[in-house]
């Protein structure tokens, strides 16, 4: 065998050096880009995994428009970034069923633009559709339970000092007013018709009149399965009459007005009339005057922090 001179030697030693260092350099590529891609597929699988499927409508529809499932598709939102109330498909089934697996149907509440996420409150169903006269009211005179959350089913009720108790509107879906996402201590606002408007604007005079009286909420334990309360509060005569001529008011609830006043109208509303005339017109005068300067004064506190909370 043929001896390998030395600058053969030393030539191919260092051929065999370079292919261990580009072996070496190539490795620690592969580790890196190994590395990489791992911690690419890993944020983008977190990514996949952070995200919600929700619906968003295919065309723009109007406000009443019934609404069926082919009408939207699925797109995948950010969940940190999509409303925790946007609609889903299951949300949609639900929707178009009631509590006893009955078909209804779904109607948009207001305008929505297409490819725009769809949320469940921008929806109602066929036997929740609003009537013309129906608004949306704030109040922050009602005494709320301590744990009241928006979409609490309630009813409003009036307790007069003898404890006699009054229902003043019945089942009623509330909204907990917010600051910045801090919860209102005492505003709420309930959608009302015109009737259930002037029931509770009499309630809330009188009971500002009466000492010792109490606006407050109480809770439905299971909405889907309780009917609603029979409002048993009967407004005073004034508002009687207000009801009965006010052109706003369907015909249906001035009936429902007249049934209350027929079956209610001698004892309750005499009971009411008799705690009332326990005093005499200069002090219920002030104690409404008292409540309701009180009423203006944290209606504006709340729309100052509203303000505040903007900027």
């Amino acid at each position: 065998m043929a001896t390998m001179n030395p600058l053969e030697r030393k030539a191919r030693n260092s051929f065999i050096k370079g292919i261990i260092v580009a072996g070496l350099i190539g490795l620690i590529i592969a580790i890196v880009l190994g590395i990489i891609i791992m911690r690419m597929r890993g944020e983008e699988q977190a990514r996949l995994d952070a995200q919600k499927n929700v619906y968003v409508l295919r065309t723009t529809v109007q406000s009443g428009t019934i609404l069926t499932q082919d009408m939207f598709t699925t797109v995948g939102a950010d969940a940190n970034v999509a409303p925790s109330d946007a609609l889903t498909a299951a949300g949609f089934s639900t929707l178009a069923y009631d509590e006893e697996g009955n078909p209804l149907e779904v109607v948009a509440k207001i305008d929505i633009a297409a490819n725009t996420i769809v949320t469940t409150n921008m929806l109602t169903t066929s036997d929740n559709i609003n009537t013309d006269d129906v608004r949306e009211e704030e109040y922050n005179m009602i005494s709320l339970p301590s744990d009241l959350e928006t979409g609490d089913t309630i009813d409003v009720r009036l307790r007069m000092p003898d404890g006699t108790n009054y229902i003043v509107v019945s089942k009623k879906k509330v909204t907990v007013l917010d600051n910045a996402g801090i919860p209102s201590v005492n505003t709420i606002s309930l959608e009302l018709s015109e009737g259930e408007i002037l029931m509770m604007s009499n309630a809330i005079v009188e009971s500002y009149m009466m000492d010792g009286s109490r606006l407050y909420i109480t809770r439905y334990v299971e909405p889907g399965m309780q009917a609603g309360a029979i409002t048993t509060y009967v407004p005073n005569g004034e508002v009687q009459n207000l009801i009965a001529q006010d052109p706003n008011i369907v015909n249906e609830a001035k009936q429902e007005l007249i049934n209350r006043i027929n079956a209610y109208g001698a004892q309750n509303r005499g009971n009411i009339n008799d705690e009332l005339n326990t005093m005499d017109a200069d002090e219920r005068a002030d104690a409404v005057s008292s409540g309701t300067s009180s009423e203006i004064s944290d209606a504006q506190d709340a729309r100052q922090s509203y303000l505040d909370s903007m900027q």
